[in-house]
């Protein structure tokens, strides 16, 4: 049986890890759209392109925040199976 506190984490954990995956997800589209705006000497490639490393970084953050949601989940189950013990 879940905890109260593990419901929410595991909600938390999935959450972000979708949120970090479309935001790298998007982030990969501006990139290549930055990409062959330079090509075609558009003015503003070098702004597309920055947001699109953004996008990338950030995802990339909230995937490594679901990354520590669901470890503090295994945790939290690790601890009450030694306590039951």
């Amino acid at each position: 049986m879940r905890t109260q506190q593990e419901k929410k984490l595991i909600t938390k954990y999935w959450l972000f890890g979708g949120g970090g995956a479309m935001l790298l997800g998007s982030g990969l589209a501006v990139l290549l759209h930055g990409s062959k705006m330079k090509e075609v000497n558009v003015d503003p490639w070098f702004w597309v392109s920055t947001g699109g490393f953004a996008l990338i970084m950030t995802g990339l953050g909230f995937i490594g925040d679901a990354n520590r949601f669901r470890t503090m989940v295994d945790v939290l189950r690790e601890l009450d199976k030694r306590d039951q013990e």
